[in-house]
Order: structure tokens, then C-alpha cells, then sequence
């Protein structure tokens, strides 16, 4: 655990003194600010449109830095033989794995905390300038919820640069892989649910179970999504159980699976 926690500590410092993750940072604050400016351009439903707009904000934001920074600094390692001098020292490569999931988890935390915290300082600020015509409602636990569902889909996403980056080297091809195992995770639900409703019959084909097995590989991470919550008058007793908590724990669980299957491909992968 030490050596794991000693190798997530490098690489949350060595992003830190990425100009390009500030960059980011302030990039994305920036657009969540922004965002005021164009309350205007809303009739109805001003404080829906708001929220989905920072959350909005907030799932851009981890997919850029996922796609352009993990990705990238993943396989600076593998370029720059880094990996060779961290496996040169008393460290497996499973506890090399776990350590650099750990350091840019935390730097992804970090980054989508201080988005979440300006996105609800907003929120909180704009609700009585609105009124209640255009804002009734605003529930701190659900936006919590729904801050906590996003971290595990972006987390469950940053897992799957790492199963990626296992099996094949170079930045590129694993950024085109990720965003095409992000397309698939979206499209998927949508091409189930559109064959399902033009069968009149009801009967199942193999089709069916096909795109069903495929459902173990891609999640439907919209289940995950509880933005309408949190400008609702649904109590938090009602998201407890099937609808909120077994997504989040089964996508957990789906990302121990992907670290371990990196880890058993980092094991029997020739680093040299």
C-alpha cells in the first residue's frame, strides 16, 4: 500500500505541474461563469437549463482530460521508458497500475471538485435572482448525487484508458479507442430500445441477445444520470436503492473488474 500510495503521489504532482491541466481548469471555470451571461436566452425552465449546463460542463471537462491528458500521460511512460525505471524498483506491476489509476483519479477529483463546488455556488446564487417562477426547487443532496454518479462514470472511463493502454501502445490509437468505447456505451441503449419497439411480436432474436452480451462491456451510463433530481420535488428516500445506489456500486464493480483485467495484461505484457 505504501509503494501504491508513493506512485499515486508522483503522478498527481507530476499533473499538477502540467500547464496544460491548469489550462483545462481554467478553461472549463470559465465556461462555467460564462454561463450566467446567457440566462437570457431561456424562457422557460431556467433553472433546468442552468444545471444541465454545468453538469454539461463538468462531464466535457473529465472527458477532455481523460482523453488528453491521462491518455497522453500514460503513454509518456511507455515513450519515455519511465515505466522501465518505476518496474526497475521494488514495485510490481500491479501496484504500478493501481498507483497511477490512484494519482489520476485524484487529480481528476480534484479538478471535478473545484467545478462542482463553482457550479453550485452558481446555483445557489442564482436561484433567488430567478424567482421561484423559473427556479422553485433546489436539492443539495441530489446534486451531490448526481456529482458523485458523474465522478463514477468519468472514473469508470479513465479504468478503460487503462485496460486500453495495456494491450496497446500509443497516445493516439488509445484516444480513438476510448472515444469509440464511449460512443458505443451512448448509442448502445438507443439501438436496443429502437429494435425493440419495431418488433410487433415481442419475441426476442439472437439480435436481441447480442446487443444484451454487449451490455456487459458498454454500460448504459445514463442510468447514472439524476440531473432532473435535482430541481425536482423527489425525495432522496425514492433514489435510494435500484435507481441511484446499485448503478453507482455495480459501475464501481465494473471498474475493479477493468483494473484487474489490466493488471493480469500488464503481468504477461513485455515492457521492454
Amino acid at each position: 500500500m505504501n509503494r501504491i500510495i508513493a506512485l499515486a503521489h508522483i503522478t498527481f504532482l507530476n499533473g499538477l505541474r502540467r500547464n496544460a491541466v491548469w489550462g483545462l481548469c481554467l478553461f472549463a471555470l470559465f465556461f462555467e461563469i460564462g454561463g450566467i451571461f446567457f440566462m437570457d436566452f431561456f424562457g422557460h425552465d431556467l433553472g433546468r437549463a442552468i444545471c444541465d449546463f454545468q453538469f454539461s460542463i463538468m462531464w466535457a471537462a473529465g472527458m477532455v482530460f481523460i482523453l488528453f491528458y491521462a491518455v497522453q500521460a500514460i503513454a509518456w511512460d511507455d515513450d519515455h521508458k519511465t515505466i522501465d525505471s518505476i518496474l526497475a524498483r521494488p514495485i510490481s506491476r500491479t501496484e504500478y497500475v493501481l498507483g497511477s489509476m490512484a494519482g489520476l483519479s485524484l487529480l481528476l477529483l480534484c479538478f471535478e471538485f473545484l467545478l462542482g463546488t463553482l457550479a453550485l455556488i452558481e446555483l445557489i446564487w442564482i436561484k433567488p435572482i430567478i424567482g421561484e417562477i423559473y427556479f422553485p426547487v433546489f436539492s443539495f443532496s441530489h446534486f451531490m448525487l448526481t456529482w458523485v454518479a458523474l465522478q463514477a462514470i468519468l472514473l469508470a472511463h479513465l479504468a478503460v484508458v487503462m485496460l486500453i493502454s495495456s494491450a496497446i501502445r500509443g497516445a493516439f490509437p488509445v484516444m480513438l479507442l476510448t472515444l469509440a468505447y464511449s460512443l458505443i456505451c451512448s448509442g448502445l441503449p438507443v439501438v436496443r430500445e429502437s429494435i425493440s419497439q419495431n418488433r410487433m411480436d415481442g419475441t426476442n432474436s439472437s439480435l436481441d441477445s447480442i446487443l444484451q452480451g454487449m451490455s456487459m462491456f458498454f454500460p448504459d451510463f445514463n442510468k447514472l444520470d439524476f440531473k432532473d433530481s435535482v430541481l425536482s420535488h423527489q425525495s432522496m428516500e425514492s433514489l435510494i436503492g435500484m435507481s441511484a445506489w446499485l448503478p453507482i456500486s455495480l459501475t464501481m464493480i465494473y471498474l475493479a473488474i477493468i483494473l484487474l483485467l489490466t493488471s493480469m495484461i500488464y503481468q504477461r505484457r513485455d515492457i521492454v
